[in-house]
Parts: structure tokens; C-alpha cells; sequence
């Protein structure tokens, strides 16, 4: 692994920082045109989050194993667009995004596409370099080359080449149909391709590939577009993030963010209630986020979707084999008390995924009711479990023919969804049906086969399929022997009706048209219950009263994602 990664950041707090910058608050001063000047008493919080990243670039650090849902990347850097909390691509950089309607998405008749971005006037680098059309097509050449090895992202195959008909104006031509083309070069979690700086990394590039991953850049010396810029960078403790006086879109309200590293939950929460952090950016439970919020006075949770939890079925060999039969699956969730999970499990706080659409999704309006919906009847579950020939005995439970009694596995990976299987397992008995929670052990946790191979129920959370669609039910993606058990359908559902009409999704551009293939996708999984939804899982952030504007409630949008316009009483 890169040589900065193997030992992080350590080396790198003593290094010289970024021009001019000093992890004392700003003074107040005035700014250009445009941008509002610094408060008199600079404002100042605290954020937290459970682990250091290994670099606040989104690709680097998930090439070194980081997740960073934690928000800081967008905080430090900016791309053309970015998710909105509604699932839109909304401009960043860009005066606008580019779509059929405003002319600057343009489909061509041999199945190839185009689209156009015009760079917002102003748009700078942190150390006041213009942002350019070159840095794109630079971000692109590095994105592309294999030597590199870390940046490759799937969904950007499909560009041919990227165009500079000048400063301003970036051209991609596609060599096939990408309809997530709105967010190229911007902020989409697992699709993030943010622009490179060109005029610091270029020669480092050229010079020597194999260690371009090594450069202090990529830790405390970063240098981005967005709305704050990395002032100091403790190793172990914390990260300074100063306001960017001339970010596009704005000079951020708030003067400095300070970012500690606090592994031990408790710890975070003993913090927050003792008012040393203001906003928790790490991943934190939703128990512990309610603990907070009961016991400090004003505290508001950021309550986004992330990804339904589900009970995946088994459809190679399940065991029992009723589990293949759509009827009985349609019994199950008549069966499931699904409302009372959102009230004991999430507060009431979530709501019942009767698909995996999220309900604030841009799209789900469009595709709604085609969603097949299974309202609790325990009483109808019964009856369509005694039309597949099972006998309920004195006890309540199901019997076969032989006798045995109908019990399936709830398999879970982690405590959380555990919980989730219990219940699960406490509602399908009050049926007559026994579901056995079993919390997979830590050593076969990356056991590809024995994960790929349960025999009944799989109980986790997904994030939202509209996504990757193919990856996540696709006939080429089932885990099975043969690709060595890779893949991300996780039930390993295979379908050649349901993959044609992914096909069209994935390669339909006009939105309606689309939207079309996406209700008939919808019907299709909540028809046949290739996926059994519970609830939505949450990804809680909690932040003090004195915070606003803290805003996400869409899994790819960050907590961060609208930053600069979070307002602090003082």
C-alpha cells in the first residue's frame, strides 16, 4: 500500500500547510465582491466523528479501506454537482447541470452521448488558482490510468474522451449511455470523481506514477474547491477546516470547524453532553442518537435513510424449499408486523419500506404505485400458508407432511441486525412459522461461500438500489461457485425478464421514459418479493441547538453536503 497510507499522516503534521494558513480563528476582514465578510467574533464549532480518515479524498480514502460516509470530503472539496437530499444532481462548480431539456445533454443517433458543463465564474482553488476546464480532463487522464491504480470508477468506462473548448467549458463524449452522466466530476459517495488540481499534481504524475499516491498531498497538505480548506492536521486527534473566503457558492457562514477523532462512542456522546462537540459526523447508533438528544436540552437529530432493512431469501437450494415459493414469501409479509418494528426498533422515528425506493426520493412519486403492497393480515398469512399443505399443530407452529416443523434461518452479520432478525423471527412465529436468529461468527464473517450460501433468510441493510440495479439483482451477479462467489446479489435471484428490463433502465437517458422501466423493476421485486423490506434503516447525525441548517436526509448527500450554509447563534 502507498507509503503515506502505511504509516498516516503522522509524518505529515509538522509538514508546511497550505499557504497562509494558520489554525488560529480567521480575524475579521472584509472579502471580494460577492462574498460576505468574516463575523466580528468568528464563529466556531466542533464536530466529531470515530475514526481518522485515511485522506479526505473520497477515492483515496476508500482505496485505503475508509469509509467515509463521515462527510469531510465534501467539506474540503467541491465537484460540478453533488446530490441533493431529494437524490438530484444539483450544480456545484457548474452554473448548471446538464440535462435533455436544457440542451446540454445530447443524444446522438448511434447510441452515443454528450454532455456540456460551463464553469461558474470565480471558481478557485484553495490557494487561488483558477478552476478550470483543465483540471477536469486532468482528473479524467489520472481517473483512466491503470498505473495509477486507485481512482478507476466503473460508472465513468463509458467516457471516450473529455473536451476543452476553453477554460470555462468542459465536453465529455460518451461512448455509451450513462444516465447517472449528470454527476460526473462531482460528489455521489461510491460514483465520486472530484476534480484534481492540475497545477499541483500534474508533474508528480508525469515524473512517477507509482508513488503518486504517496504525496503529502493527499493528506494535511490537500488543496480543494470547496467550502472550508484544511488548516491544521493533528495525527490521532484532530483535523482545523477553515472557511474558504472564496468559495463559489459563497463564503460559509461559520468560521472554523474543528474535526476530533473520537473512537469510543461513549466517549463522543460524553462529549456532546458535556458540550465539547456540537455535531457528531461519524456513523452512530440510533440508540445512542436518541440518548443525546433526551438528555441535552434542544439537540436535533439528522435523520437520513440508509438503505432498507431487508430479509434477503435464498433462491439457489433453499432450505426449506417452500422458501422458493412466491406464496409463501407473500405469507411471511402479511405476516409481518412491519409498523410495530418502526415503533420498537426505530422510535417511530423511521417508516415501512414497502419497497427499496426511498419515499424522499425525486423519483418514488413517478413510480409508487406500482409498488405490490402487503399490509399486516396475519390471519390471510395463516390461510395462504395452509394452501401450500402445512398443518398447524396444538402449539401454533406449521408442520410438513412428514411432520417436521417449518422453520427458516435468519442469518445476520452483525448485532444490529440480529435485533433485527429476532424480531423478524418473533413476528413470523405468532404464524406459526419458527424463524431462528443466527448471528454469523467472526471468523466465517469473510467467508465468501458460506456467506453466498445460507439457507433461508439473509437480514441486512442495503443502501438504495436505483443505484446500481444490476449489481445489486442482476442474473450476473448471483454469487455462485463459478465467479468464485462474487457478486452483489445477495439472494442470488436470477431472472432474464427482470435483467432485459435493467438493461433499459441503465440505458434510458429521458427521465420519464426511464422512470417507466423503474416502475415495471419495482413491480416486479415487491410482485415476486425477491426482497422482503421492513423498515428503513436510519444514519443518524445529532447536532446542539445552537447548530441549523444541518440537513442531509438522503443517504449519498452527506450531513455535510450543504455546509456552507449551516449557521451557528454564535
Amino acid at each position: 500500500m502507498a507509503g503515506w497510507l502505511r504509516s498516516p499522516i503522522l509524518a505529515l503534521v509538522l509538514v508546511g500547510l497550505l499557504a497562509g494558513c494558520s489554525p488560529t480563528a480567521p480575524q475579521a476582514t472584509t472579502t471580494g465582491e460577492g462574498q460576505p465578510a468574516k463575523s466580528a467574533t468568528p464563529k466556531r464549532i466542533v464536530a466529531a466523528m470515530g475514526s481518522e480518515p485515511s485522506s479526505v479524498d473520497l477515492n483515496v480514502a476508500a482505496y485505503a479501506g475508509f469509509s467515509n460516509y463521515t462527510g469531510i470530503g465534501v467539506m474540503v472539496n467541491s465537484g460540478l454537482s453533488i446530490v441533493s437530499p431529494q437524490g438530484n444532481a444539483v450544480p456545484q462548480l457548474a452554473e448548471g447541470v446538464p440535462s435533455i431539456d436544457n440542451g446540454l445533454w445530447k443524444l446522438l443517433p448511434d447510441g452515443r452521448m454528450e454532455t456540456s458543463w460551463r464553469i461558474r465564474p470565480g471558481a478557485q482553488w484553495h490557494d487561488s488558482v483558477p478552476f478550470t476546464s483543465a483540471d477536469i480532463a486532468f482528473t479524467y487522464q489520472v481517473e483512466e490510468d491503470r498505473e495509477v491504480g486507485i481512482f478507476q470508477q466503473a460508472a465513468y468506462s463509458g467516457i471516450d474522451r473529455v473536451e476543452t473548448p476553453d477554460a470555462s467549458t468542459v465536453r465529455v463524449l460518451w461512448k455509451r449511455a450513462y444516465i447517472y452522466a449528470d454527476l460526473s466530476f462531482g460528489y455521489n459517495q461510491d460514483r465520486s470523481m472530484l476534480p484534481l488540481p492540475k497545477h499541483l499534481l500534474e508533474d508528480a504524475y508525469k515524473t512517477d506514477k507509482a508513488t503518486f499516491i504517496d504525496l503529502p498531498y493527499w493528506g494535511a497538505q490537500f488543496v480543494g474547491t470547496g467550502p472550508y480548506r484544511i488548516a491544521q492536521w493533528v495525527a490521532g486527534s484532530h483535523i482545523i477546516a477553515e472557511a474558504n473566503d472564496h468559495y463559489v457558492l459563497g463564503r460559509p457562514k461559520i468560521d472554523v470547524i474543528e474535526v476530533r477523532f473520537i473512537p469510543d462512542p461513549n466517549a463522543l456522546i460524553s462529549n456532546m453532553l458535556a458540550g465539547q462537540v456540537d455535531v457528531t459526523l461519524a456513523p452512530i447508533n440510533l440508540e445512542q442518537a436518541r440518548e443525546v438528544t433526551s438528555r441535552l436540552p434542544g439537540a436535533q437529530m439528522d435523520l437520513p435513510f440508509l438503505g432498507a432493512v431487508t430479509a434477503f431469501p435464498q433462491f439457489i437450494g433453499p432450505n426449506p424449499a417452500v422458501v422458493a415459493n412466491p406464496q409463501f414469501r407473500r405469507a411471511l409479509m402479511y405476516g409481518s408486523d412491519r409498523q410495530q418494528m418502526v415503533e420498537t426498533l426505530t422510535g417511530g422515528l423511521s417508516s415501512v419500506a414497502d419497497t427499496f425506493l426511498y419515499p424522499t426520493d425525486a423519483d418514488f412519486k413517478d413510480v409508487e404505485s406500482s409498488i405490490v403492497k402487503y399490509d399486516y393480515d396475519p390471519r390471510r398469512a395463516v390461510q395462504m400458508i395452509e394452501g401450500l399443505g402445512y398443518t398447524r399443530g396444538t402449539d401454533g407452529t406449521f408442520h410438513d407432511a412428514s411432520g417436521q416443523p417449518l422453520s427458516v434461518e435468519l442469518r445476520a452479520s452483525s448485532r444490529s441486525y440480529v435485533t433485527s432478525a429476532e424480531a423478524i423471527g418473533g413476528m413470523w412465529k405468532q404464524i406459526g412459522v419458527t424463524g431462528v436468529p443466527y448471528q454469523v461468527p467472526p471468523q466465517l464473517d469473510g467467508d465468501a461461500a458460506f456467506n453466498a450460501e445460507y439457507p433461508a433468510f439473509q437480514v441486512l441493510a442495503r443502501g438504495n438500489y436505483r443505484w446500481d440495479l444490476n449489481r445489486v439483482l442482476g442474473t450476473n451477479q448471483a454469487p455462485v461457485p463459478e465467479n468464485r462467489y462474487f457478486g452483489g446479489n445477495r439472494g442470488r435471484y436470477q431472472n432474464g425478464d427482470l435483467d432485459a428490463v435493467i438493461a433499459k433502465y441503465d440505458s434510458t437517458i429521458p427521465l420519464v421514459e426511464r422512470n417507466r422501466y423503474l416502475a415495471e423493476i419495482i413491480h416486479h421485486v415487491t410482485d415476486n418479493l425477491v426482497l422482503l423490506t421492513m423498515y428503513y434503516n436510519l444514519n443518524p447525525a445529532v447536532y446542539v441547538a445552537r447548530l441549523h441548517n444541518v440537513s442531509s436526509k438522503w443517504e449519498r448527500s452527506a450531513h455535510t453536503w450543504n455546509v456552507q450554509d449551516w449557521e451557528a447563534d454564535y
